[in-house]
C-alpha cells in the first residue's frame, strides 16, 4: 500500500512558489492498477521520484508498505564501468537474491548476446534499456512503479516486456504514469490526469485524455472539472 497525504512541491520561495506538485493525495492498494496521463513538464518524474523515496516532498506525507519497484527501465543505478553480468549480480547481492539465478534470468530476458558481459558503457542505448527493463521485470515486487517506460525499438522485446509486466500483475499493483494513453489502457483500471500540478481521477482512460486537452490546449483551470 502507498499513501500520498496533501503531498506539494515547489521550486522557488516558499513566498512565491512554483507549484510542480500542489496538495496531491493518492491511496494505491496492493492490486490496484494505477494509471496517470501526465504529459512532459507536468511534473510525472518529479511526483514518481517523490513516491519512490528518491525526493521529498516540501509538505505533506508518503506512506509505503510492501516493497516498491524502481521506476522501471532505470539504468542510471547500474555503474558504467561495470559489465553487465556484474552490474545483475550486484543488484541481486543487495537484494539478498541469488546471483547466478537473477544473471541467468536477465540475460535470458535482455536478449544482447555477447553484449551482456561487455561495460555497460559500451552497449547501444537500446540494448541498455533491454537490460534495464529486463532487470525491473525479473525482480518480484508488490508494486511496479513506470516513469515513460522507455521500451526498444524492437517490436519482439516491446511485446515480450508486455507479457511479463501482465503476469507480475496478476500477483502485484502498478503505477503507471505515461504521455501515452495507449499504454494505459493497456495496463491500468484507474485513471488519473496530472495537470496544473494536481490529479484528477477519470473513469477511464478516453475520459482522462479529454480532460487533458481541456486543461492543457483550452486553458480550462482544474477546479472547473466536474
Amino acid at each position: 500500500m502507498i499513501s500520498l497525504i496533501n503531498v506539494t512541491r515547489y521550486h522557488g520561495p516558499p513566498s512565491d512558489p512554483r507549484f510542480v506538485l500542489n496538495d496531491v493525495s493518492l491511496r494505491v492498494e496492493p492490486m490496484d492498477r494505477i494509471g496517470i496521463l501526465a504529459p512532459s513538464g507536468s511534473g510525472k518524474s518529479t511526483l514518481a521520484r517523490i513516491i519512490s523515496g528518491h525526493e521529498r516532498p516540501d509538505a505533506g506525507h508518503v506512506i509505503q508498505r510492501g516493497h516498491l519497484s524502481w521506476p522501471m527501465g532505470f539504468s542510471a543505478a547500474l555503474h558504467p564501468a561495470l559489465k553487465v553480468a556484474d552490474n545483475i549480480a550486484t543488484v541481486a547481492t543487495l537484494r539478498n537474491m541469488d546471483p547466478y539465478e537473477l544473471v541467468t534470468k536477465v540475460e535470458d530476458f535482455a536478449q544482447i548476446g555477447a553484449s551482456f558481459f561487455r561495460p555497460l558503457s559500451e552497449l547501444a542505448p537500446g540494448e541498455r534499456s533491454q537490460v534495464a527493463l529486463a532487470l525491473s521485470l525479473s525482480v518480484v515486487f508488490d508494486i511496479y512503479l513506470a516513469d515513460d517506460m522507455n521500451v526498444s525499438a524492437n517490436p519482439a522485446f516491446r511485446e515480450k516486456c508486455d507479457a511479463a509486466l501482465m503476469d507480475r500483475l496478476a500477483s502485484a499493483g502498478l503505477i503507471m504514469m505515461s504521455r501515452h494513453p495507449r499504454m494505459l489502457k493497456a495496463f491500468a483500471t484507474r485513471f488519473f490526469v496530472l495537470a496544473h500540478a494536481g490529479l484528477i481521477e477519470c473513469e477511464t482512460a478516453a475520459q482522462a485524455e479529454d480532460i487533458l486537452n481541456l486543461l492543457i490546449h483550452e486553458d480550462v483551470p482544474p477546479h472547473a472539472i466536474a
